[in-house]
């Protein structure tokens, strides 16, 4: 199959399983909630590589804001979520994509965690000021809880030799 069109399915599949997670498995905390969306993103990026990262999790996540009721933030989402995972498809520039697992994907989890915290104060900031500050609580839970699934995941989908089985490349 050609590089281009297996990419592209792959990349088509990951957005939904990225709405999925996003949208019908989490765990409400403080003011939002813990999902499986971004973790899944940052191995989509690792995996791919951009542009393909950055499609998957704009349109996964994106359409998680709107089927949640949640439209006004999807335009802020597809914004945050592209830089979110800009480390990771470096990561997957500069060492391909041998292994899910590592140092440098444990730190670029984190600082996708920051990116998210202070990208969505800033959306609050303009879509509804007064939860500015009362959501950075959840949202800083909603990144810690994505960088542990992401280990965790990473891991397993290491473990299984994941790589070796989808020949991506």
């Amino acid at each position: 199959m050609d590089v281009k069109l297996k990419r592209t399915v792959y990349t088509a599949v990951l957005s939904a399983m990225i709405f999925v997670l996003t949208t019908f498995l989490h765990v409400p905390v403080a003011s939002g909630y813990v999902h499986f969306g971004d973790a899944l993103l940052y191995i989509c990026a690792i995996l791919l590589g951009s542009p393909w990262a950055f499609l998957a999790g704009a349109v996964g996540e994106g359409l998680a804001d709107v089927a949640g009721g949640f439209a006004a933030y999807a335009p802020a989402t597809v914004i945050i979520k592209v830089l979110m995972v800009i480390p990771f498809v470096l990561l997957n520039k500069t060492q391909g994509a041998k292994k899910l697992f590592s140092k440098k994907a444990v730190m670029f989890s984190v600082l996708a965690g920051v990116i998210n915290v202070l990208g969505y104060f800033a959306a609050d900031m303009v879509i509804a000021r007064a939860y500015a500050f009362v959501d950075i609580p959840g949202n800083i839970i909603q990144s810690a809880g994505s960088a542990v699934i992401f280990v965790a995941l990473a891991l397993a989908l290491d473990k299984a030799k994941i790589l070796d089985k989808i020949n991506i490349h």
